[in-house]
Parts: structure tokens; sequence; C-alpha cells
């Protein structure tokens, strides 16, 4: 009788402790099931809507702020060049008492106080008259320049007015920038040609300092690309005919998104009417979603924690519950023995 009650203990709490291990390794089976599960939906999740969403508020935002950059440029050069038109009424005012050293005396203290590169009249058959500086960066004669071959002056001459030129490379400032010429009219005849340019460089450098990180870059209808080199700080200019930017933006429904290198890159763009250029603004896919995926990191070990938890308090009940239901079951065929 004895040893037919000590085989029913062995044999019950082996099953005991069978019950417990194999209840226990469902409730960590499940728990492991339900983290899977959890971590699927929360990657389709940023997958199909959170990741979208965040590159298109953040496309809208940054359309916003290349529209205003590219508005406020096109402004700053337009307000510039527009200062030519009264200067050559002055100067056809006085032009037949004008001498040439009063001429470039005018002309130098005009350049001074709107702070061009370069200043200068120049004859309709494009040799120069007056020029401020006098010398260009490699110390030769300015005056020895001759214009008659450069697009802004032919285009002046065949409208027989003002014109603008896109970006060129100034030949005696040997930088890029944007030039206007504006005729100078005695009698109503064309007697010269007062020409201005605005640098770049600084137009660039002071859109990179409003534009809140990004890359900034102006490309022309030829497809030619001007931006600040980060490295050398250096105006550069290349052709962009088949760069990855390019091939995205003149898609006929562009979504905004190249890869360059192992970088993908948000684009937006605005008009720069006065150059004739698109102003780009390319932001890094990377840097935008940073942000958004510390918050989905923390998301996830929140509902990982979570889930841990409530089944770490299901299994601890679990447990309990059973050991009642076992402990009732032995007192039971303890009385029954007896």
């Amino acid at each position: 009788m004895t040893g037919n009650a000590m085989t029913g203990s062995a044999t019950t709490g082996d099953a005991t402790t069978g019950l417990r291990w194999s209840h226990l390794f469902f409730l960590l089976s499940t728990w492991a099931v339900v983290s899977i599960v959890a971590l699927l939906v929360v990657g389709l999740a940023w997958t199909l809507r959170l990741k979208p969403q965040a590159l298109q508020d953040a496309r809208a935002q940054r359309q916003d702020i290349v529209r205003v950059l590219a508005g406020l440029a096109d402004a700053q050069l337009r307000d510039k060049l527009d200062v030519l038109g009264p200067l050559a009424a002055h100067f056809a005012q006085i032009w037949g008492s004008l001498e040439p050293r009063a001429l470039q005396r005018e002309i130098d203290t005009m350049r001074a106080m709107l702070k061009m590169p370069t200043l200068f009249v120049v004859s309709p058959d494009g040799r120069p008259l007056a020029f401020s500086p006098l010398t260009g960066p490699d110390g030769t004669s300015n005056l020895e320049l001759r214009y008659a071959d450069r697009p802004l002056l032919q285009e002046a001459i065949r409208v027989q007015g003002p014109a603008v030129s896109g970006i060129i490379f100034g030949r005696a400032s040997r930088d890029f920038v944007v030039g206007a010429a504006v005729p100078i009219k005695v009698d109503q005849q064309i007697v010269a040609y007062l020409i201005g340019s605005i640098r770049l460089q600084g137009s660039i450098e002071a859109l990179e300092q409003a534009g809140p990180g990004g890359w900034l870059i102006m490309i022309d209808p030829a497809k030619q690309a001007i931006y600040l080199d980060r490295q050398t700080r250096q105006l550069t200019q290349e052709d962009w005919k088949g760069h990855p930017f390019v091939a995205e933006l003149s898609r006929r429904r562009p979504d905004g998104l190249a890869s360059l290198g192992d970088e993908e890159w948000l684009l937006t763009r605005a008009v720069m009417p006065t150059l004739k250029v698109d102003l780009v603004f390319a932001a890094s896919v990377r840097q935008i979603l940073e942000n958004q995926r510390a918050v989905l990191l923390t998301l996830v070990a929140t509902l990982l924690v979570s889930v841990a938890m409530s089944l770490a308090v299901s299994t601890v009940t679990a447990v309990r519950f059973v050991r009642e239901q076992q402990a009732a079951a032995l007192r039971t065929r303890a009385g029954t023995g007896g």
C-alpha cells in the first residue's frame, strides 16, 4: 500500500514537472510568435505608411524652402541688374561731355558703390571704352578684351534693348557671373552698351546659409550644374546630362528620389527666371528618416516590453493556477487512498 502511494506520488510529481515545463514552453513560444508578428506589422507600417508619409512631409517642407530661396536670390540679382538702366540713362545725358578719363572715373565709382565684379562700357563693335577694374587677375589690361563674340552683347544688339545672360564665365572676373547689358542711347541712337556682372559665389553662399542643411545646385537648360564644392568652397561647373539628379527631374512624373553612390537623395526645385535656371535642393533621405527611425525603434522596444510583461504575468498566473489544481488533485487522491 505504501509502495503504491509512493509510486503514485512520484508519477504525479513527474506529471507536475512535465506539465509546468510544457506550459512554460508554450508561453515562451507564444511570446516569440507574437514578437515576430509585432515586428512584421511595424515593418510593414514603416514601409507602407510611415516612411512615405515622412518623405512626403519633408518634400512639402523643402519645396517651400527652395521656392523662397529661389525667389529671394532671383530678386537680389534682379535688383542689382535693374540699377544698370538708370545708370545707362545717366551716361546718355552726359555722353557728349564725357572724356575717356572722366568715363573711367565714373565707372570705377559706380562699380565700387554697386559692389559688382566688373562694370564696363563697350562700343557696338565690342571694344571696351572704359573698364572697371582696369586689369584682370592675371595683370593684363581689360581694355584689350573684345566682346563682339559674346552672346550677351549679341543679344542686346539683336533686341536693341536690355539683355540678361544666363550663368557665364566672365573673361575679366575669371569667375561665374550673371551679366546684363543696357544700351546707352543719344538722340535715339545706340552709341555704346553698359555691361555689369554679379558674382554667383556670394549668392550661393548666402543660399547655403539660409538653407537648413542640404545641397543646393543650379542647373541650366543645357544641363550644366553649378554648385559650391564643399571641400574647396569654390564654385564648380559640371556637365550633368547623364547625372541621376537630372535624369530624375527630367521624368514626366518624378517622385523626387535619386540615388547617388550609396546615398539616396530627396530632390525639390524651383525656377529662377532671371538666371533661367532651376535651383535644386537635394536632401539626404537618411538624415530625413533618422528622427523617424528613432521614434520607430522606441515604439518597437515599448511594444516588445509590453508583450513580454503581459506574457510574464500570464505565465505566473497560469503556473500558480496549475499548481493549485495539481495540489487539489493530490489531496483528492490521498483522501481516496486513505
